[in-house]
């Protein structure tokens, strides 16, 4: 199956997954998850939506062998406060600027080794779709 056919079990789970994160089954959290850094990349994971499940987002990296990604994220953690970025996005953008003005170079440098790394992680959440039918029509009905 390809993303473009599994694209109307993808816009069932966005559904589901912004009006209640906690009813997504293990399987549909992950491609929740993972799906925007493969098109946005990891600043855009902080920047915008996505932070706020950040823990999760990186426990599904490393279940799906996507460890050197999970990494990637520890480390951008590392700087914010307490060692993970706030779930409040306004903070979460402030606390970037001043780790930006901090270390200008840190998110340009981070995003440059993800993106040699986008390809395994791609190819990862395209066979756990495939592996687990959730791109499949029949299980959009019940989402």
């Amino acid at each position: 199956m390809t993303r473009e056919e599994a694209q109307p079990a993808w816009e069932a789970i966005v559904n589901k997954g912004f009006s209640n994160y906690q009813s997504l089954s293990r399987d549909e959290r992950i491609w929740f998850n993972l799906e925007p850094l493969t098109t946005d990349g990891i600043t855009d994971h902080y920047i915008n939506y996505g932070a706020e499940h950040n823990k999760d987002t990186i426990r599904d990296l490393e279940y799906l062998g996507c460890s050197d990604i999970a990494k990637l994220l520890k480390r951008v953690n590392k700087h914010f406060f307490w060692g993970k970025p706030s779930k409040d996005i306004d903070k979460r953008n402030v606390q970037m600027m001043k780790i930006n003005d901090k270390h200008p170079n840190f998110f340009d440098d981070i995003d440059d080794t993800y993106w040699d790394l986008n390809n395994k992680l791609e190819n990862a959440l395209l066979e756990h779709i495939n592996k687990t039918g959730i791109g499949e029509s029949p299980n959009t009905s019940s989402i």
